[in-house]
């Protein structure tokens, strides 16, 4: 395997410090994502929305998603399920902090006839719970659901009274959030109108509803000179979705095991023939005894040229391929391949690749505590070599995170700071440090400023578990989903924040 070795020193290895060893174990890998993945329509559900899903009803209140998280102007994150639109907002407190959307007006007329929206007047007994708000009564199976599912938050006020439909014999009742049907307390449902809910706002060409690769899933590789058909369902008899090629890359969802395996390819979801299947070569880990300190360390996620200088004129010093390993001693602003990202990596004597060309693949365990350090109570070591963020309380470690700090020109300074200000869904405009090369971003989650300039820790939406990890915000410290809400949750106003190299 081919290693570009950085230019100058060779580093401090983790094997002279080997009182940090003992702390990997400790450590949680920010890379790791969990849920589930539905391969009937494409489409991941995860935490923080899994939870809500598994405690109001699943299936039976909500459906599968159809579409992955995505960000709703002005309300936080949504995703779109076959039966509701849930809407996360962390700035509203529990339980209301999720929601589903309101059904629009044209759907509420549709799916109720006048005389059941005809408001009445009327008082909570034994059987039933009366809303003035709405003018309606909820009673019977419809109030055991309503109970059971949400209430306000998931289902909402009741705009109908409960009324039989004709054409299917059920009993209907109209809510601010959903149609409830069912003939009683055990086949009790909400109708599925999401998607055509969806269609109407024109939201169905958004990127969020095509079918996306399961998250943390692991990638196989077809082997079959005559193709492996993706089929919709786990079976020979369901039918064939389209013929993959020999050597096509298929994405296996985290829970998939057996003869069939559920999971993505080329922009299509299903089920393929595990025996047909097989594991490609994984990109390799360094070892704790292999870590060097005082640079980053890396490998290529594909063919990747080596320039002399950094720039697509440049001539061409070597290719890596995948896994080549590599050691970044520097990064330099460069040519700007990709809008707002001009960030190349030195990775020896005049030896410069793109920087989203490599991924980190160092430890996730916590480095040296620096002397200044804060002796007790909770504080956040944020070092910028190693692209790592440490949650500790005292010398306690809570928690290791991979971050992505200021690139090239945008650089988070080091200095000892403390939260300042806190926002649960922030807009940064382009002015902002947070803001990038983008005019603006919406639902910049989990925000907690702890610099005077404006420097912050955040939820970068546009950030994966394979570009973590490297320098490319413009200052701020980027992370996934699960970390910044942890670090919120865990920080507060005045909690330390000690950033260094």
């Amino acid at each position: 395997m081919l290693k570009a070795a950085a230019a100058g020193a060779a580093g401090l290895s983790l094997a002279s410090a080997p009182s940090l060893v003992g702390r990997d174990a400790r450590a949680q890998d920010a890379t790791k994502i969990g849920g589930r993945y539905f391969a009937q329509t494409g489409h991941n559900l995860r935490e923080p929305f899994l939870g809500t899903w598994k405690r109001f009803g699943d299936l039976t209140t909500f459906g599968m998603p159809i579409a992955e998280e995505r960000f709703v102007e002005g309300v936080g994150i949504g995703q779109t399920f076959e039966k509701l639109t849930l809407i996360y907002d962390p700035g509203v407190a529990a339980p209301f902090d999720f929601q589903s959307q309101h059904l629009p007006g044209d759907v509420v007329r549709a799916n109720a006839p006048a005389s059941a929206r005809k408001q009445v007047s009327g008082a909570s007994g034994n059987d039933g719970e009366f809303f003035p708000q709405s003018g309606h009564t909820i009673s019977g199976a419809f109030l055991s659901f309503w109970r059971k599912n949400g209430d306000l938050s998931i289902l909402g006020l009741p705009l109908s009274e409960a009324y039989e439909d004709e054409e299917t014999g059920l009993k209907v009742q109209v809510f601010e959030r959903a149609v409830v049907e069912g003939k009683g307390t055990e086949t009790m449902t909400v109708r599925p109108l999401a998607a055509e809910i969806a269609a109407a706002g024109g939201l169905l060409a958004d990127p969020a509803f095509l079918p996306a690769p399961p998250s943390g899933g692991t990638t196989k590789l077809v082997k079959s000179p005559d193709g492996l058909r993706l089929r919709t369902g786990p079976s020979t008899d369901n039918d064939m979705i389209v013929l993959l090629p020999d050597n096509a890359e298929f994405i296996v969802a985290p829970e998939a095991d057996g003869d069939w395996l559920e999971g993505y390819a080329d922009g299509f979801a299903g089920w393929v023939f595990a025996e047909f299947t097989a594991t490609p070569p994984a990109l390799e880990k360094r070892s704790l005894k292999d870590w060097k300190l005082d640079v980053w360390q890396g490998a290529a996620l594909g063919e990747t040229n080596v320039r002399t200088r950094p720039t697509t004129e440049a001539d061409i010093a070597e290719v890596l391929v995948f896994g080549d390993e590599v050691t970044v001693s520097a990064w330099v602003k460069g040519e700007e391949v990709f809008k707002g990202a001009n960030l190349w990596a030195q990775v020896g004597k005049d030896k410069f690749t793109y920087a989203r060309n490599v991924g980190r693949n160092a430890p996730v365990a916590a480095t040296p505590i620096p002397a200044e350090a804060p002796a007790i109570g909770r504080w956040i070591d944020v070092n910028l070599t190693q692209q790592l963020m440490n949650a500790y309380d005292g010398r306690d470690l809570k928690r290791t995170i991979v971050t992505t700090t200021g690139m090239a020109g945008w650089e988070t300074p080091p200095g000892y700071y403390a939260i300042n200000a806190r926002v649960p869904n922030e807009t940064m405009t382009s002015g902002a440090i947070g803001a990038e090369h983008f005019y603006k971003l919406e639902d910049v989650l989990f925000t907690q400023y702890f610099s005077a300039r404006g420097h912050a820790i955040h939820y970068a939406w546009w950030r994966t578990p394979e570009t973590i990890g490297r320098p490319g915000s413009h200052g701020c410290l980027n992370t996934l989903l699960d970390d910044a809400r942890f670090l919120w949750d865990w920080a507060n106003i005045g909690t330390p924040v000690l950033v260094h190299y």
